[in-house]
């Protein structure tokens, strides 16, 4: 079984998020059925949503030097678990001696495997503005409906709280109320001519948790669970 690496820290919050979905999903009958982990949540790395609106440094040595990390504790492949820094991982793979699996390209193969068609985008305003899943999904004849601007600005607030600004009670950043202005912005109107609803930035499925698992008018997936999904079929792959 390959030994996967875990560039976390884009958020914390996120990341844990990830390994926590990495082991619910695994068909483990006990410890020793999950594949081997290393993970690093570095939040020394510059902000990448500084860097791409022009007021930071860019992350892409601090991205590799923590790669570089997770290789010589014995990763034998990376992935990120973030949309967002998704947007830098063409220059991160140049400084890497192992594989990084592509969360973009995993979560448009998913979603033209299984049928969508028009899928409404929740992520942060640099993916949008830097179209970070375009390429792919178009690729995958996939269509993209982005939210209306004053929903677009809602569910950049949510990603902020979830990433600590925000007044979330410890232990209780995931609850029926605290998804509810999530549930909000994806039954409003921006949503009415698709027919799946991504919850691309890695911090919403946080605290859309619940959403996930209750009925909605259309289908609501997680970029986060897609990518634990391949992470989980990679490192159990026969070699």
């Amino acid at each position: 079984m390959k030994t996967a690496g875990v560039l976390a820290g884009l958020g914390p919050l996120a990341g844990a998020y990830f390994y926590l979905r990495l082991c619910e999903l695994t068909p483990a009958a006990g410890d020793e059925g999950h594949i081997p982990v290393v993970l690093a949540s570095d939040t020394t790395v510059p902000s990448r949503l500084d860097h791409l609106q022009g007021i930071g440094p860019s992350p892409v040595p601090g991205l590799q030097a923590v790669g570089r990390r997770l290789i010589r504790a014995g990763a034998d492949f990376v992935v990120m678990p973030s949309s967002t820094t998704s947007y830098y991982q063409n220059e991160i793979q140049a400084g890497l001696s192992v594989p990084m699996i592509s969360m973009i390209e995993e979560v448009a193969t998913t979603l033209a495997q299984e049928g969508y068609a028009r899928v409404g985008l929740l992520g942060t305003t640099p993916t949008r503005t830097y179209g970070v899943y375009e390429e792919a999904f178009a690729r995958h004849h996939l269509a993209i409906v982005y939210p209306d601007e004053a929903s677009q600005n809602e569910t950049m607030q949510i990603i902020w709280e979830v990433k600590g600004h925000g007044n979330f009670q410890p232990g209780r950043i995931s609850t029926p109320k605290t998804s509810a202005p999530l549930l909000d912005i994806l039954n409003r109107a921006w949503s009415g001519s698709t027919d799946v609803i991504l919850l691309a930035c890695t911090e919403l499925p946080v605290v859309g948790r619940f959403l996930l698992a209750q009925r909605t008018e259309r289908p609501v997936v997680s970029a986060t669970d897609i990518l634990a999904k391949a992470t989980i079929r990679y490192a159990m792959a026969e070699s």
